[in-house]
């Protein structure tokens, strides 16, 4: 007999999980709502296994007695499917109560009152799990309700009354380890949210920390450097917006915006005489000046959190054809958010007055970038920068 494939085994375990799924938002009813619903899946198996007994010996020796039972299951199972169905909707509370009492009844009323120590594992289950769906007291709620459907068959059967004082006081026994149970999971699970709550606090506290420093330091950077004051904060969010178009998302544009931010930081290594220099630099101060982004990294790459920041920052001066700098790679070994960003850079930088130059027109531009297309940069993100800026151009 060949085992099943791990495959398999995973195609089973996500049909089981489509099958528990509970459609609300809310963590403990959804943790209760899929205990529910594995107890209804327990109950469909069981039914199952009822009705092909059943519908074999119909089979065997056709007679009214197996096609009652056949429809008595079939029954059954509908309206366990309506349980079902009330529970994934996310009415688990309402729906346990009414479907755990439904089983108790049921099970007291089609079974003799005289084998009651042996269909009790037939109502451990559902006493047992309403402590962990319900509320922890609604187990001994469940047991009363258990001894008082048996004392209702016995006569409905005919049958005089048996105490089977073992059988109560196991169900009683059940009912109080699984209050007990229940109760201290209760108290855990409480306390685990709000020590989870605390911590999202927390973390959320750290993050908006984290987000100021990295503003102020970008406004720091932008003071120190006049010319350029607002620049930082108009690259930034005009990068989210052309990576956004080509679909990036979540983490990707948290690091995008930390790394526009501090785009310029490796700037802090250079000499306030050649940064504000009016003049064209010499080639020595150039070759200093080139050096920025592999400060850059030396700044950022040490903080743990920043380290998957340091594209922008490191290389959004190396261009498509590899003639730029610091290390001359070209083409797509230039990592994705420093191509977006050098296009960014560049349009922000011409379309902005500096004091040796007047700011260019946005058509004239958007046509000096379409130019570099295949040179500078990356020519389907000019196509996407394109389309998004040149919309409203002149």
């Amino acid at each position: 007999m060949n085992r099943p494939s791990s495959k398999q085994k995973q195609h089973w375990w996500q049909h089981i999980a489509e099958l528990t799924t509970i459609e609300t938002a809310d963590p403990a009813v959804n943790r209760r709502g899929q205990l529910l619903a594995i107890f209804f899946l327990l109950i469909f198996a069981l039914l199952f296994y009822i009705l092909l007994d059943n519908a074999i010996q119909f089979a065997l020796r056709p007679n009214t007695e197996y096609a009652i039972y056949i429809l008595e299951e079939l029954l059954i199972g509908a309206l366990f499917y309506a349980f079902w169905y009330r529970n994934r909707k996310g009415k688990v509370q309402s729906t346990a109560y009414i479907s755990i009492t439904a089983t108790i009844l049921i099970a007291a009323l089609t079974s003799a009152p005289s084998y009651l120590e042996y269909i009790l594992v037939i109502f451990a289950l559902p006493i047992g799990i309403s402590s962990f769906i319900i509320r922890p007291f609604s187990s001994f709620l469940f047991t009363l309700l258990t001894v008082l459907a048996f004392s209702i068959s016995s006569f409905i059967y005919n049958h005089a009354w048996e105490y089977n004082l073992v059988a109560l006081l196991s169900l009683l026994a059940l009912a109080f380890m699984t209050w007990v149970t229940a109760q201290q999971l209760e108290n855990t699970l409480q306390k685990n949210s709000e020590l989870l709550a605390t911590l999202r606090k927390s973390n959320a506290n750290i993050q908006d920390a984290y987000e100021t420093t990295l503003e102020g330091w970008s406004h720091a950077l932008d003071m120190r450097d006049k010319e350029t004051e607002g620049h930082t904060q108009r690259v930034t969010e005009l990068t989210l917006k052309i990576a956004r178009a080509i679909g990036m998302g979540g983490e990707e544009l948290v690091h995008i915006r930390r790394g526009a931010l501090l785009h310029d930081i490796g700037k802090l290594g250079v000499p306030d005489y050649i940064l504000h220099k009016p003049s064209q630099l010499t080639e020595e101060e150039m070759n200093i000046m080139k050096q920025h982004p592999r400060n850059a990294y030396g700044l950022i790459y040490p903080i743990q959190y920043l380290r998957p920041s340091t594209d922008i920052p490191c290389y959004h001066h190396e261009k498509w054809d590899g003639s730029g700098y610091p290390q001359g790679i070209k083409e797509k070994e230039i990592p994705l958010p420093a191509r977006i960003f050098a296009i960014v850079d560049v349009y922000d930088a011409l379309t902005n007055n500096r004091p040796y130059r007047k700011a260019w027109t946005k058509k004239q531009t958007l046509d000096y970038i379409k130019s570099e297309s295949g040179k500078h940069f990356d020519p389907q993100l000019v196509d996407v920068f394109l389309k998004e800026v040149g919309k409203d151009a002149n």
